[in-house]
């Protein structure tokens, strides 16, 4: 049996196989070269310098102690008031012949302030004047009468009835003399009492009567306010009013003007609606405070309550209304920073009151706490 051969198949299968052995030596170098350069990268990066550490941040750091209380500045509002305010009035009804003081002036002691109209009381005194001289006329003729009777009653000539009547008749006389005295001791204190003075040294602070006016007594001509004693009257808590002694200086405030006060008294009630204590001051000082502002009382009071101080900017917003802060300690050996919680409990001039997790003489970052977080190693700045 003879086998014949193709030339075409056979030239078709030479040049498959040679294709085949194309790719697969193209994909070997291509392996060959990635590998190359996998080795010459890793080579590389070998040969390379490894970077060099961050130094540590420099920080201020304060050192805390703690306390065992706190200081707070209650405020007690108050008003500056005159210590005697009066309503100066006439004792009498009358007609008001003149008022001497304008509203804003300044009386002295004694000075004279209003005056009611006197004719009638004049008119009246002279009547009484001119009855007391009568009186005094049968005075005498009584006096000489009796006198009569008794050089009569020694010689044995007189009469009882004459005697008793002349007797009588003088006493009668000398009472009614006594009486008009006492009318007439009675119309001059009415027109004293129709000139209006000032009992004290004041500042009038109203005028309620104008002249020709027709008044009843007790009726207000003048407002007067004492301007040598002021005093402050302010409404403090029960506790407050306990701390208080009677003497004793303490602060008060109006405006931007500071000055002492010294304790009078302090009443032993409440206030209804306040349920506050009230306390009477005397102002040493703020002379230029008009009446009726506002003046507060400071009192400091002790808080007991474990804490320490530390400045504001050492506080950072925490959770659940709390506050945090940067400590600088000791860890293997080196300064770095950790996070403790607090509590603020009081503020005053850039300075907080804070307890928490803090431990006493710790070391806290004062500034600067947003360029370092916990954990990180820093360097405590020179003399800290």
């Amino acid at each position: 049996m003879s086998i014949s051969v193709n030339p075409e198949r056979s030239k078709s299968t030479t040049n498959t196989v040679w294709r085949r052995m194309l790719r697969t030596t193209t994909a070997l170098g291509f392996i060959g070269v990635m590998a190359s350069g996998i080795a010459a990268l890793h080579l590389r990066a070998n040969a390379e310098v490894q970077p060099v550490a961050n130094p540590p941040v420099t920080v201020s750091a304060e050192k805390i102690s703690m306390s065992d209380s706190y200081t707070i500045v209650e405020r007690f509002v108050g008003r500056l008031e005159p210590a005697r305010q009066t309503n100066l009035a006439f004792e009498r009804a009358g007609l008001v012949t003149q008022v001497l003081l304008e509203e804003g002036d300044v009386v002295n002691k004694g000075a004279i302030v209003a005056r009611l109209d006197t004719s009638k009381l004049q008119a009246q005194r002279k009547q009484l004047v001119a009855q007391r001289k009568e009186l005094e006329a049968r005075k005498s003729l009584a006096k000489a009468t009796l006198k009569r009777q008794r050089e009569l009653n020694t010689k044995g000539w007189r009469s009882a009835q004459n005697y008793d009547e002349a007797r009588f008749s003088f006493e009668e006389i000398t009472a009614g003399i006594t009486r008009i005295d006492a009318a007439i001791s009675s119309v001059d204190v009415d027109i004293e009492k129709s000139v209006l003075k000032a009992p004290y040294r004041g500042l009038v602070a109203a005028r309620s009567i104008d002249e020709g006016a027709i008044v009843v007594a007790g009726t207000p001509v003048i407002e007067l306010l004492e301007n040598g004693a002021r005093q402050v009257r302010v409404g403090v808590s029960v506790e407050a009013a306990r701390s208080l002694r009677a003497g004793r200086a303490y602060r008060l405030t109006s405006g931007n003007r500071e000055f002492e006060g010294r304790l009078i008294t302090k009443r032993p009630d409440l206030q209804t609606g306040t349920r506050t204590a009230t306390v009477l001051l005397t102002a040493q000082g703020g002379d230029d405070i008009p009446f009726g502002e506002i003046v507060e009382l400071m009192l400091d009071r002790k808080v007991p309550a474990k804490g320490l101080w530390l400045p504001i900017s050492a506080l950072s917003e925490g959770r659940k209304g709390l506050w945090s802060v940067l400590t600088v300690v000791k860890r293997d050996g080196e300064t770095a920073i950790a996070r403790e919680a607090v509590e603020v409990l009081h503020v005053v001039d850039g300075r907080a009151y804070v307890r928490g997790t803090i431990a006493n003489n710790a070391k806290i970052v004062t500034t600067g706490t947003n360029r370092v977080i916990p954990g990180q190693r820093v360097a405590l700045a020179a003399g800290e």
